[in-house]
């Protein structure tokens, strides 16, 4: 089966930025996706708002079928990264009862708090939702060894450590 790949990270790290950089192609053959792609810019999937809180009820369904999204990616024959917002632990419960789920490997991208805060500022975020962003990322910290920084490094900087990591597996 193809390498599958997932890189983690609370609001803020540069998930989106960093997708922006590697889907230029330039870093190699591999596909790139994020959990984001699938709902409308107003956060609806068929239909369904699925991205604000009030929606956590589907997510587990959505996860499941990004787990399958994903199983059909790796089919291609080419490394697929996808970029998104679970632990370890929830793709696992999305994952059962998937026959051919594949096996990620886990990566996360994140950031010193201090450029969390500023950037989630610049969005609009309100102080508490900015807090739960902080403590998201603490829990990821915990979790997940494997980490990008995007903190005093250029996006293009960052892409290429992890283009790197997809292709030949070095951890930074």
């Amino acid at each position: 089966m193809t390498d599958l790949r997932l890189i983690t990270g609370a609001p803020g790290a540069g998930k989106s930025t960093l997708l922006a950089h590697l889907r230029h192609g330039r870093h190699g053959p591999f596909t790139v996706v994020d959990f984001d792609e699938l709902p409308d810019p107003d956060g609806h999937l068929l239909g369904i708002e699925i991205t604000s809180p009030a929606a956590s009820a589907v997510w587990p369904a959505y996860n499941r079928l990004w787990v399958r999204v994903a199983s059909m990616l790796t089919r291609g024959g080419r490394p697929v990264l996808v970029t998104c917002p679970l632990t370890p632990a929830e793709w696992e419960a999305a994952a059962a009862g998937v026959t051919d789920a594949p096996k990620p490997q886990w990566a996360r991208l994140d950031c010193e708090d201090r450029d969390r805060r500023a950037r989630l500022t610049a969005r609009g975020w309100h102080d508490a939702e900015i807090e739960e962003a902080l403590q998201d990322a603490r829990e990821l910290r915990d979790l997940i060894g494997t980490e990008f920084s995007t903190s005093g490094r250029a996006p293009s900087d960052t892409a290429s450590a992890v283009a790197a990591w997809l292709r030949d597996g070095s951890a930074p």
